[in-house]
């Protein structure tokens, strides 16, 4: 389902909020109630929301991990400038594991002009993506499908990842803090980044403004572990002083960055 930008806010506010009603959501778009409602059918006709009495809420799984479907339609432009502010530190002859995440999905179209790197991935959608272009070798783990984050996980995707010692390890989380680092809703995702952190030496996190200041169940790993950032907004003082003290480099891939790298 293609949706147009009233749609993706509706889908923005809703995923930030988790529940929003009409009253509310008629505000933050400038959209009559009547104009709402019917968005907040199509909307859930595609299944990318759950319409309730009065709004709308995020459609999630029991362990409360934000479905693919609805990941995958929000901040779209800000994942795809953060992808681009990645492209630098792609280099041929280098191997990269890709987490399954939609913001990470975004970097693989510009992946087509290399042609000696590796891409291991446990993300379905990032594999078909690949499938329809590669040039290089790739490979996707294989595992216990979790059709919610549309990735495979368990023991067999674990085993299979730790066959791979990788220059780079690629990544998105579902919240990050100065206290918690980045953070996944769930432990099985925590699990397969758990094994990409470990067997690569490099880490880049791609994390967008509505991730911030968000600590969820499962840890992937302290700020301490990154060695860039890449977000889409710059953050508050802490963040930027808290990198500066790790080493970290922030790169803040707003329209302005992006265009010096075109």
């Amino acid at each position: 389902m293609l949706i147009d930008e009233r749609k993706r806010q509706i889908l923005d506010i809703t995923k930030e909020k988790t529940f929003v009603s009409v009253e509310d959501l008629s505000k933050s778009v400038y959209a009559s109630p009547a104009t709402i409602r019917r968005d907040l059918v199509s909307l859930a006709e595609a299944g990318l929301i759950k319409r309730v009495r009065g709004g709308a809420s995020v459609i999630s799984s029991s362990t409360g991990e934000v479905s693919a479907v609805v990941r995958k339609q929000t901040n779209v432009l800000e994942k795809r400038r953060m992808a681009i502010a990645c492209l630098p530190f792609i280099q041929e002859g280098d191997s990269y594991f890709l987490d399954s995440s939609t913001t990470v999905n975004q970097l693989i179209p510009f992946l087509k002009k290399f042609t000696e790197i590796t891409v291991i991935t446990n993300g379905f959608e990032n594999a078909f993506a690949l499938s329809t272009f590669v040039n290089f070798p790739a490979y996707i783990a294989g595992g216990s499908i979790s059709t919610n984050v549309a990735s495979s996980t368990g023991a067999d995707t674990i085993d299979y990842l730790r066959r791979f010692s990788c220059n780079t390890f690629i990544f998105s989380c579902r919240g990050f803090s100065l206290t918690g680092g980045a953070t996944e809703g769930t432990i099985e995702q925590q699990r397969v980044k758990s094994v990409m952190l470990a067997n690569s030496s490099f880490h880049i996190l791609l994390c967008d403004h509505s991730k911030f200041d968000k600590t969820l169940l499962a840890r992937d790993c302290p700020l301490s572990d990154i060695d860039v950032i890449i977000t889409d907004a710059l953050p508050s003082q802490v963040y930027i002083d808290a990198c500066k003290t790790e080493n970290v480099k922030l790169i803040v891939a707003n329209q302005d960055y992006v265009n010096t790298l075109k």
